[in-house]
């Protein structure tokens, strides 16, 4: 599998979102890249922890997407669960067919 990509996605509390993105800049051996936004967390499972979130009926939430090798999602993964395990941190991971830049 050293070859196979991987789409890895975090979905994390704003608080959450430094220390994450700070992580990642540090690891540029498994993460040589990334893309991240706020978006709005919806459904029973989301802790809403502001008066204003309670008002929109949502919760902030940064997204983080990049692609990079499985095996490096993996022990970035394990990195990220041992230093924030927060039940409010969630991810999912897809095959990426191919990867590439227009170079």
């Amino acid at each position: 599998m050293s070859n196979t990509y991987t789409q890895l996605t975090l979905i994390l509390p704003v608080a959450l979102e430094e220390a994450v993105l700070d992580t990642l800049l540090e690891h540029p051996e498994w993460v040589s890249g990334f893309t991240s936004m706020e978006v709005s967390g919806h459904g029973q499972s989301q802790m809403i922890t502001t008066a204003a979130e309670e008002v929109r009926g949502r919760a902030r939430r940064v997204r983080i997407d990049t692609v990079m090798q499985h095996a490096d999602a993996v022990q970035l993964l394990a990195l990220l669960k041992a230093n924030w395990p927060h039940p409010e941190v969630a991810y999912w991971m897809m095959d990426v067919q191919e990867f590439g830049r227009f170079v």
